[in-house]
């Protein structure tokens, strides 16, 4: 038996603490309560608590509160930053932003109380006449008046080490950020930037933020023609205060990933920095943007995406890690290199309870897009493998791709969770290098090893037998899986506190939940031909390649064991920094 990969052995335990503390949730048992474990605040439960805050009826309060025995509340009641005691009686509904609420064994409250960023405690006798919510992970929000505006963290590529500094006057928030600015790779190893973000409030409905960001790829040079320095630069206008509508314009000169919907971009890195096993591929991109977004309804978003850039090839450096260094890296695989223009409407549809642990709902993905280039320049890639690349300046070819999942919970400690993907040449010419596909290694079927079906095998030159890239036309897969939550809850605290029916914890650990899982699916060539299938058909079932497996999965840091049943492997261990789909 062998173990391939192993993401990330330091960092199990302080994760796992840290996790247990942000999400730790007390209700007092006598109330009609729904609680979860959530690692980010649904868009729909920021939305609701801005509502509730800004609505005229809303009596608005700041900082610590209380209401002392024998007072009385009249109407709905929303406090910024508490915390909040509750010691008489409020008719309406309490709204508590990033603080926590005590109820008082003689605290009535005739509504609802709804607490976002912040826990509930409280004695016996305390009343709620309506539902007591609670979400640990605090509101973005800033000032504009007497009301405040979501500002929820939009920049997803922002990474968690890093410093920033904010500056706040009236409707304007500025930001200067240092930290690293992607995933530890090959190619750059680890990226920084260093930058200023700008967000201007020019009205209740209308936001206008701009970032300006270096980047520094701590690897050197990537080559002649490249430089060891890149850069982000972005404006966005957005409509209404659920931010409904929008236009973004962007330039850039990044490293972006070949396959970028296995694994996620921290379990890379990881895997990277610490075993020196880098999951990806790259080629340089820089060029220009721009992307309408508007969202008709609450769950469905619809984007049009353009842009123009330059897509180069760019080889493996030799950045330090911290096992196996000595070792030489797997060459990073040349691309078609040109300049491609690019035109993709994204249609997402996101139901879930929680973006990053969900329990219920739907997520739907729809991509189409087209792009063409006049000047490419295609590898000598065998006829076996993809038909010429014309070169008269009409090259162009589009893509499909779709990624569809239910999230049922199923009993009060089981869910289960589906997923169907599909994706990769929908029509035109033959897709360049950087657009291909492949399948296999630890996500999305660890029970085989790295790009076990890759499409490969005729692509002799020497620049491509070591690297191993991915090669396909498109890919298909399924994933099954059942969550079981085992109740192993701990909380530590030797103070306490007396005052409070349970004690605070100090470090809070939830049960982890048990995984059974499997998955299926294949990637294949298009055409007419020995080992190809024509563009109307899908592979024979019993083509696929599958696997069977178990794990626990601790808050996301899971640690999994798979076996093919469609081939001689052995089985596989690997350790995942976040759920598997």
């Amino acid at each position: 038996m062998r173990a391939v990969p192993l993401f990330l052995l330091v960092a199990i335990t302080a994760p796992a603490v840290a996790a247990a503390q942000d999400t730790a949730i007390v209700i007092h048992p006598e109330s009609t309560a729904t609680a979860g474990e959530q690692s980010e605040l649904p868009i729909a439960v920021a939305e609701e608590a801005v509502r509730f805050y800004n609505a005229a009826g809303t009596a608005r309060l700041s900082g610590q509160t209380s209401l002392p025995r024998g007072a009385l509340w009249h109407g709905d009641v929303a406090v910024r930053n508490g915390p909040v005691e509750v010691r008489g009686k409020i008719e309406g509904s309490l709204l508590v932003i990033n603080g926590d609420v005590v109820l008082d064994s003689a605290a009535e409250v005739t509504g609802d109380v709804f607490v976002v960023g912040g826990t509930v405690t409280g004695g016996a006798g305390a009343t709620v006449g309506g539902k007591v919510r609670t979400y640990p992970s605090p509101l973005g929000y800033r000032l504009l008046g007497d009301q405040i505006v979501y500002t929820p963290n939009i920049r997803r590529f922002l990474p968690v080490f890093g410093a920033q500094k904010t500056w706040e006057a009236g409707a304007t928030r500025s930001t200067l950020s240092i930290a690293t600015g992607g995933t530890f790779n090959r190619v750059e190893g680890l990226p920084i930037i260093l930058g200023p973000q700008v967000e201007w409030g020019l009205s209740p409905d209308l936001l206008l933020g701009v970032d300006a960001f270096g980047i520094f790829r701590t690897a050197g040079d990537l080559g002649a023609k490249n430089s060891d320095l890149g850069y982000l630069l972005r404006a966005q206008l957005s409509v209404g205060e659920d931010r409904h509508a929008g236009l973004a314009v962007r330039a850039f000169d990044q490293v972006d990933p070949v396959e970028d919907w296995g694994l996620h971009s921290a379990e890379v890195g990881w895997s990277a920095f610490l075993l020196h096993r880098d999951y990806r591929d790259y080629y340089l991109s820089k060029g220009i943007g721009a992307q309408i977004f508007v969202r008709p309804e609450r769950p469905l978003t619809v984007s049009l995406d353009v842009s123009h850039d330059a897509e180069s090839s760019i080889a493996a450096r030799d950045p330090w890690t911290i096992f196996r260094n000595s070792e030489t890296w797997r060459p990073n695989p040349p691309i078609d290199d040109g300049h491609y223009t690019t035109l993709a409407t994204t249609l997402d549809y996101d139901s879930r309870n929680d973006r990053y642990d969900p329990t219920s709902g739907w997520y739907a993905r729809a991509i189409l897009d087209a792009s063409w280039s006049s000047d490419v320049t295609p590898q000598n890639v065998p006829v076996s493998v993809r038909r010429p690349i014309p070169t008269d300046g009409s090259y162009h070819f589009t893509r499909l791709w779709l990624d569809l999942r239910r999230y049922t919970r199923v009993s009060a400690a089981g869910r289960v969770n589906l997923r169907l993907l599909a994706g990769g040449w929908f029509g035109g010419d033959p897709l360049p290098l950087q657009q291909r596909v492949s399948l296999g290694g630890a996500d999305p079927l660890p029970g085989y090893g790295f790009r076990e079906s890759a499409c490969n095998r005729d692509l002799v030159d020497s620049a491509f037998v070591t690297a191993g890239p991915a090669a396909c036309d498109r890919v298909i897969l399924t994933q099954a899986e059942y969550r079981g939550h085992l109740s192993l809850h701990w909380i530590y605290n030797p103070e306490g506190d007396r005052r409070r029916t349970v004690p605070e914890a100090l470090i809070a650990l939830g049960g982890p939940d048990l995984v059974v899982f499997g998955d299926a699916g294949q990637a294949w060539l298009v055409g007419n031909g020995p080992g190809r299938i024509p563009h109307d058909r899908l592979p024979t079932i019993g083509s696929w390649i599958a696997d069977l497996g178990l794990g626990v999965d601790w808050g996301g840091l899971g640690l999994y064991v798979a076996k093919a049943v469609t081939a001689g492997q052995p089985l596989r261990y690997s350790i995942r920094l976040d759920h598997r789909f």
